[in-house]
């Protein structure tokens, strides 16, 4: 036998822990998508830069102005360090880190650009910088992708992770409730039936299962008071002190069972968020209506 108000305090306990659990995770969340948002518009301004140089390029080898080659190789020392910072960050991977150092050359673009204007064979080495061009802008547009589909998968794991602990919450606050219909509730119904009986004192009060001790200490109360004799001299007085107890605890049971619907009432209005089972949502509604049950037949002792 165990008390009811700390059976309710652990679960408020438990259901207040979890959702301290939630909130912070909720924080982590923000913090993570902000990260990988700076991550996306990093690699995204590196790839508009490096189009930009390529537009540059070209016009220049078009154009045939070698001179102009001499100035572009600045921005793409720029873009270089840029790169470097994108690869120092913690949230690429080292198989990303190390596919960016392979196959993405800006120092050896740098060169080729220098060898240009220093070369005979400007016609060669023109195509060979082409190429080089348009392998880089194919490799940062593959990078890209790939960073924004780990980017959303991270995401979408984490938010994985806070909706099973949403469920988690309504899981154990549906079992708290449960164990208040039947070991609170329930006897509670059985014992307002059987003091309205007219045999209450010669068969005494029986709730045939496991209760919580405030149920079993007014059912004991009750039946005390019942199996006294109307001889004892006592009985006006005796009957002026059942029916005190019997106000209070109309008074007191009906207050707790109106904050139990209430309770119930609010999981069962949000059962569609929760994503809760058919015999889930039928056990919130036995326990509205058997509360509200409850709360008529006690009203009716006062």
């Amino acid at each position: 036998m165990y008390s009811l108000k700390r059976l309710i305090w652990l679960a408020f306990l438990v259901v207040g822990m979890l959702l301290t659990g939630i909130v912070l995770l909720g924080g982590y969340q923000y913090q993570l998508a902000g990260r990988y948002n700076n991550v996306i518009s990093q690699n995204e301004r590196i790839l508009f830069q490096f189009m930009t140089i390529r537009e540059t390029i070209t016009d220049t080898l078009v154009s045939g102005s070698w001179e102009r080659l001499e100035s572009i190789v600045g921005d793409i020392e720029k873009l270089n360090s840029e790169l470097s910072r994108l690869k120092e960050n913690k949230l690429i991977s080292a198989e990303l880190k190390l596919a960016l150092v392979d196959k993405i050359d800006l120092t050896g673009l740098a060169i080729l650009l220098r060898q240009q204007n220093n070369g005979a064979d400007k016609v060669a080495r023109s195509k060979k910088l082409q190429e080089r061009l348009r392998s880089i802008s194919d490799y940062l547009l593959q990078y890209d992708r790939i960073i924004v589909g780990q980017a959303r998968e991270r995401i979408v794991n984490f938010q994985m992770v806070v909706i099973g602990a949403l469920g988690l919450i309504i899981s154990l606050a549906s079992l708290s409730l449960i164990l208040l219909y039947r070991n609170t509730v329930s006897p509670l119904l059985r014992l307002s039936q059987q003091v309205l009986s007219s045999d209450l004192g010669a068969n005494g009060i029986d709730l045939g299962q496991q209760v919580v001790s405030e149920v079993a200490d007014l059912a004991a109360a009750i039946d005390q008071l019942a199996r006294r004799s109307p001889e004892s001299g006592q009985s006006e007085q005796n009957g002026r002190y059942a029916e005190a107890l019997l106000a209070e605890a109309v008074n007191e049971t009906t207050n707790r069972l109106n904050g139990m619907i209430n309770y119930a009432q609010l999981l069962y209005d949000s059962a569609d968020q929760a994503k809760l089972s058919e015999e889930q949502k039928d056990m919130l509604q036995k326990i509205i209506d058997g509360g509200a049950r409850i709360a008529g037949e006690w009203q009716k002792l006062k």
